[in-house]
């Protein structure tokens, strides 16, 4: 379509000639080419507003109807200005158009949204300037628009995904680091970033080689890794661990999805890191390992320490006969004490093998932790050039605790403490309360607990050696002697864990160590326990015991000590040898006065499983139970399985007396 125009044809004067009016002609036709082929909407307006001519641009810009403004005044436009200027348009109306007659200036980039009914809008681009006459007088106004809509949708959608992106990365837990590929440097963080690993901005803007300090050295190949990986070709990297080194000194560990961000030509701009802290996780994936290795050796442990008491209390008790049947206190007396001595020492090892073990369950009761840790560390520290200083919470609360164990836990604590510091020294042994929040230690659960350490001043632990520290086996000691077999923190560790809490060392060479232990706190006293089965059973004056086991040498030997004490005694290496041999003589009228049976035989029903069918064919039937696990819980809790009484492997004649007194009560009369 070409321009439509109102304005009349000017029609040449008496003194124009053909000439110029060919000239006028021509002008006019390059006009309207050229009105034709630009891409911008123009729109003029006369004198008085009214708009005279369009060209077919703004036609397709505005659309259907669009020729139906000619004649229109500016006014009547179903359009007004996106962001109104005072200073750039007029006051009234903030029309162009009148900005333009009033002033004689152009404008440029003036945006506008023009309406239609039916919700349709259009944003333009508008420049406008004044068009003069022969005399340089405002005859009217020419503006050219340009549809912006699209381009300013497009910046809207940015502009909100930024938003967006930004009150993610402001608001979210995730560390978002950005680094520069060229050089390292990192030029923006976000709020979690600083608050996980305490840098600013400015720390990161300063140091272009911080990831190589704050990234612990044995993990920083994996970030250079990553790196790599990126320069050949990969977009991004998951699931990169790394342990970093926070401004206050903590090791946090961080889990990062590191992604590579590029230029229109494919070249690495910027590297993104996106990194949660993963500590508690890793520190309870670190705790589960060595558990579980623990509970392998464990395994191992209790298993031989079993076999090994059962082997002992055939060679203690017949130490002890030994020593009763020799003549005369000669030598060979003294070479038979000396023997016992060493076999009691061989049953100590066992006991702490044992206590490590899994069956080192811990027997507990409402107890005093203060009391018991002084009582330890005083007793530990007895002749050494150590003094120890308690600081214990007045109103300090109450734990269910097994004291021996707790008491053996200290003792070892407390004398690392002191062999940390062969120049002597003062050990610091406190207690507190402690509220924990979930994760706050973890892998403790939410609760109450007593936070106790021990602390020294002396040489400190080396770094290399911090992982290892509650290995079993693992001792810088020399292995000359018990004391130096590397039980001793590996036994710590199972019995804090038995209890449901934590042991935790933090130390620093030359500076001196602390050991922190956590265990669950109780509000109240538990039940007592029962002692009905610890009641004296008054029989004959000849009692007769059914010993019940499966290794020959410990019935003979077991069988020689009781016979000593005066008693009668019958032998069964399995349960079905027994029933019978007790039914016979509780048929004869002489009953057995106490059964004595191991708690596991090989090829039979243990003692758990075996007691339960002793009683319900002979309820009236006393029996204790006998084993090499030390810290089995039908050991510890005897009566609640239908026991009477307990007695742990290896024992000498007299700790077999001891026992058997608590339950036979022998009349001489």
């Amino acid at each position: 379509m070409g321009i439509l125009s109102l304005a009349e044809e000017r029609k040449p004067g008496k003194d124009n000639s053909a000439q110029k009016v060919t000239a006028l002609q021509n002008n006019e036709n390059r006009f309207r080419y050229l009105m034709e082929i630009l891409p911008e909407g123009i729109i003029f307006f006369d004198q008085t507003g009214k708009i005279s001519s369009i060209n077919s641009s703004l036609q397709k810009i505005v659309g259907p109807g669009c020729d139906q403004i000619v004649g229109s005044r500016c006014s009547d436009l179903p359009w007004h200005f996106a962001v109104p200027d005072r200073q750039a348009v007029a006051e009234d109306d903030g029309s162009i158009f009148d900005y333009i007659m009033k002033t004689g200036k152009a404008v440029a980039g003036k945006e506008c949204i023009w309406e239609f009914p039916g919700g349709k809008r259009i944003i333009l681009s508008v420049n406008a300037a004044p068009c003069l006459d022969e005399n340089g007088n405002i005859d009217g106004v020419v503006a050219a628009m340009t549809d912006v809509t699209l381009s300013k949708q497009a910046d809207i959608g940015a502009n909100e995904i930024k938003e967006v992106y930004e009150r993610l990365t402001s608001y979210a837990d995730e560390a978002l680091l950005r680094a520069q590929f060229s050089d390292g440097r990192t030029v923006y963080i976000n709020e979690a970033a600083e608050k996980i690993l305490g840098y600013s901005l400015d720390d990161y803007l300063n140091d272009p080689k911080i990831y190589a300090k704050f990234i612990l050295p044995e993990y920083y190949p994996r970030w250079l890794a990553a790196i790599a990986e990126m320069k050949g070709g990969k977009d991004f990297v998951k699931n990169l661990i790394l342990a970093m080194s926070a401004k206050d000194g903590r090791t946090v560990m961080m889990e990062f999805t590191v992604i590579a961000i590029k230029d229109q030509k494919g070249k690495i701009v910027y590297l993104e890191s996106l990194g949660r802290d993963i500590t508690a996780r890793g520190f309870m994936e670190m705790e589960l390992a060595k558990a579980q290795k623990l509970e392998s050796i464990g395994l191992l442990a209790g298993g031989i320490a079993h076999d090994f008491n059962n082997i002992l209390t055939a060679i203690l008790g017949s130490l002890s006969l030994a020593k009763i049947e020799a003549t005369s206190p000669d030598k060979l007396y003294e070479r038979l004490t000396r023997a016992e001595e060493h076999c009691l020492k061989a049953k100590s090892l066992t006991k702490r093998l044992l206590t490590y073990s899994r069956g080192g369950s811990p027997l507990r009761k409402t107890s005093s932790l203060a009391k018991v840790l002084q009582e330890a560390a005083i007793f530990s520290v007895s002749g050494k050039n150590i003094k120890c200083k308690f600081d214990f919470a007045d109103d300090l609360w109450s734990a269910q605790i097994d004291e021996g164990q707790m008491h053996q836990v200290t003792h070892y604590l407390v004398t690392n403490a002191a062999e940390a510091m062969p120049q002597g020294g003062t050990i610091e042994i406190g207690a507190q309360n402690k509220r924990l929040n979930a994760d706050q230690v973890p892998p403790l659960l939410a609760g109450n607990y007593l936070q106790w350490y021990v602390k020294d001043h002396g040489v400190g632990i080396p770094k290399e050696h911090m992982k290892k520290l509650f290995d079993p086996y693992f001792t810088t000691k020399q292995m000359s002697n018990i004391k130096g077999m590397g039980l001793g923190l590996a036994i710590c560790y199972s019995i804090v864990k038995n209890h449901e809490g934590l042991i935790i060392v933090d130390s620093e060479p030359g500076a001196g160590t602390i050991f922190t232990v956590y265990i669950p706190a109780v509000d109240e006293e538990c039940g007592k326990r029962n002692t009905k089965g610890n009641e004296e059973i008054k029989k004959s004056a000849q009692p007769k015991i059914l010993l019940i086991d499966d290794e020959r040498i410990l019935l003979e030997v077991t069988s020689s000590m009781l016979i000593h004490l005066g008693y009668e005694v019958a032998t069964a290496e399995c349960h079905e040898e027994a029933l019978a041999i007790y039914g016979k003589a509780k048929e004869a009228g002489r009953p057995f006065s106490l059964i004595i049976m191991d708690l596991t035989l090989r090829g039979d029903e243990g003692g758990e499983t075996a007691i339960r069918r002793w009683l319900a064919i002979h309820p009236e039937v006393k029996a204790i139970i006998s084993s090499g696990y030390v810290r089995d819980p039908v050991i510890e809790e005897y009566w609640k399985y239908g026991f009477t009484g307990a007695i742990m492997k290896p024992y000498t004649i007299a700790e077999l007396e001891k026992a058997l007194a608590k339950v036979i009560t022998i009349d001489n009369d």
